[in-house]
């Protein structure tokens, strides 16, 4: 039997919005003029329903464009149409959800209910009617959350989904049934079932998560986190994203019910963390996860011993195997260092600007910034320690490199045990692989910042070590020598600096002379600048020398190097 042709308004409707989807400009401007008047009337609504119901007349394309088009005016219009009309363009609308095969022009119409439905709810002030606003909706969802054919069950999610917001608001005295529903979804057969239960459950539930009533979906944290686990182990990164963005919504809801699941969360993390074939940003976002929830619940964390030492080894485990520069936090803040460094050993290629070692070593910093210090300090120190007296050079730069980055979160604790740690930093300072040396001078650099005033007493020690390091044959270790000398110098007194002023600034000066790198370059300024405040009054007779130097920088007519 031929499919009912369409009406004359649908027919010039479905030429317009054929137009739209052709890559032609002046095509798509003039169908866009011809429709601006016909969408002001109510008598377009009909007529697009008609052109998204023309399976066989029309092409996908356009009956698509006609679904987005309605969803953008149907809110507009309906309040125009009695109810008799009203209820028969939605039970329209549900048998085409019922009979489409196209999933572009599906998910089009999905969005299109979910916006009706939206309009319905929020026409009436009155909580209870806004609910039962359009009861054959949440009968339709229910009855295709049960049927036999998996894309129905797909599509009972879908429309949750899409309607998040209404729910969240309206459906309140729904959410046990709700609850239900999902669960079923969660442990469906068909593994898209599930993954739509759980996008559509992380809305909610992202949209719940300061609310009293994500009480009632939290037992449903570990069934999402089992789906997410079988999506990470077929690689499904989309699925695995969505669940992060979740779980970092959670992590700051005040509930004690999902408080409870903090382990499980993290353990999932943990795992994405390190899963080598996820994409950087997801194993980010798994990152970020460990990061807040150790900034929302510190102490929880930190009484979990077992929890955080499982954190502590990954991030230790993530700098270790990466072939990245642990020291490399340090640059992130000017990428256009980069460049510098590109030939120099264990260079590690950013994407996105992330990178395995700098995003485990930022996790870190949050821990140690956020957990209390009796939690976090021996856990981590213990094992820099450990590493620092291996022979893998891969161990001792992850020892060296953490003990630097716990330095500002840990700073107390770490002032109070240098006589027991200074030893090793001046002992990695002269290590045989330049990826070790360069992290020694990051941790000199944070030590030196942020456990004053008792690291100035090692003074006569860390100035010999870094002067050395400035003739270092690595780049990396020469910027980062500097960086040591400006921290160290900013408060030392003239005594202090006296006994290597000239030969420091000297080779400041030299090497300022003869390098090109612009990494080096920056750096060597600054340190330059934090031995003339150190030195005060005895700095005098190197002004004109180091000014002559500055005026030459000043000269410089690359962009890149006005920083200087």
């Amino acid at each position: 039997m031929a499919a009912p042709a369409l009406s004359a308004d649908a027919t010039q409707m479905a030429t317009y919005l054929s137009a739209l989807t052709q890559p032609d400009t002046n095509l798509i401007r003039q169908a866009e003029v011809a429709l601006k008047p016909i969408l002001k009337k109510p008598e377009c609504v009909p007529a697009m329903i008609e052109v998204v119901k023309a399976q066989t007349a029309q092409d996908e394309g356009t009956r698509h464009v006609a679904a987005i088009v309605l969803r953008k005016r149907i809110s507009g219009h309906m309040t125009k149409f009695d109810v008799p009309t009203k209820t028969a363009l939605k039970a329209e609308l549900l048998s085409v959800l019922q009979t489409e095969n196209s999933r572009p022009v599906r998910n089009g119409v999905v969005a299109l209910v979910a916006a009706i439905c939206k309009h319905e709810a929020e026409e009436t002030t009155d909580a209870a009617q806004a609910a039962a606003g359009w009861p054959e909706l949440f009968q339709f969802v229910a009855a295709a959350a049960g049927d036999a054919h998996p894309e129905a069950r797909e599509l009972a999610f879908l429309l949750l989904g899409e309607m998040t917001e209404t729910v969240g608001i309206h459906l309140k005295p729904q959410f046990a049934t709700l609850s239900s529903l999902f669960a079923a979804g969660l442990v469906d057969s068909d593994p898209k079932v599930q993954n739509s239960a759980v996008k559509a459950l992380g809305l909610l539930m992202s949209y719940l998560a300061d609310e009293e009533e994500i009480d009632t979906f939290a037992p449903l944290v570990q069934p999402v986190l089992t789906v997410a686990e079988a999506c990470r182990a077929r690689h499904d990164e989309e699925v695995v994203s969505t669940t992060l963005d979740v779980l970092y919504d959670l992590s700051f809801s005040p509930s004690p019910s999902i408080a409870a699941h903090m382990g499980t969360i993290i353990q999932f993390a943990q795992l994405c963390m390190s899963d080598s074939n996820l994409e950087m940003a997801v194993r980010d976002s798994a990152a970020l996860v460990v990061a807040t929830m150790a900034e929302s619940k510190p102490k929880h964390l930190g009484r979990d011993t077992a929890l955080l030492t499982g954190i502590v080894e990954t991030i230790f485990n993530l700098i270790e195997t990466s072939d990245g520069s642990a020291a490399g936090a340090l640059f992130e803040s000017n990428p256009a260092w980069k460049e510098d460094f590109e030939d120099q050993e264990g260079y590690e290629a950013e994407e996105n600007g992330i990178t395995e070692t700098g995003m485990a070593q930022g996790t870190l910093d949050m821990l140690a910034c956020e957990i209390p210090k009796k939690y976090i300090f021996e856990p981590v120190v213990s094992r820099c320690m450990a590493r620092l007296g291996s022979a893998d050079p891969n161990q001792r730069k992850a020892g060296i490199a953490c003990l630097g980055v716990i330095a500002e979160g840990c700073a107390e604790p770490l002032r109070e045990n240098l006589a027991q740690v200074m030893p090793h930093v001046f002992k990695t300072a002269g290590d045989s692989d330049a990826r070790v040396r360069e992290c020694a001078c990051f941790a000199l650099g944070q030590i030196s910042e942020h456990c004053q005033p008792e690291v100035l007493s090692y003074s006569s020690q860390i100035l010999p070590i870094v002067f050395a390091l400035l003739d270092d044959s690595n780049i990396a270790v020469q910027a980062t020598s500097c960086y040591v000398l400006e921290m160290f110098c900013e408060r030392l007194e003239p005594e202090g600096v006296r006994p290597l002023l000239d030969p420091l600034v000297r080779k400041l000066a030299a090497m300022l002379e003869a390098t090109s790198k612009r990494s080096v370059q920056e750096m060597t300024v600054a340190a330059l600048a934090a031995t003339a405040v150190a030195a005060e009054e005895e700095f005098a007779p190197y002004v004109v020398g180091v000014a002559s130097l500055m005026s030459k920088l000043m000269e410089l007519k690359d962009e890149k190097t006005y920083s200087l």
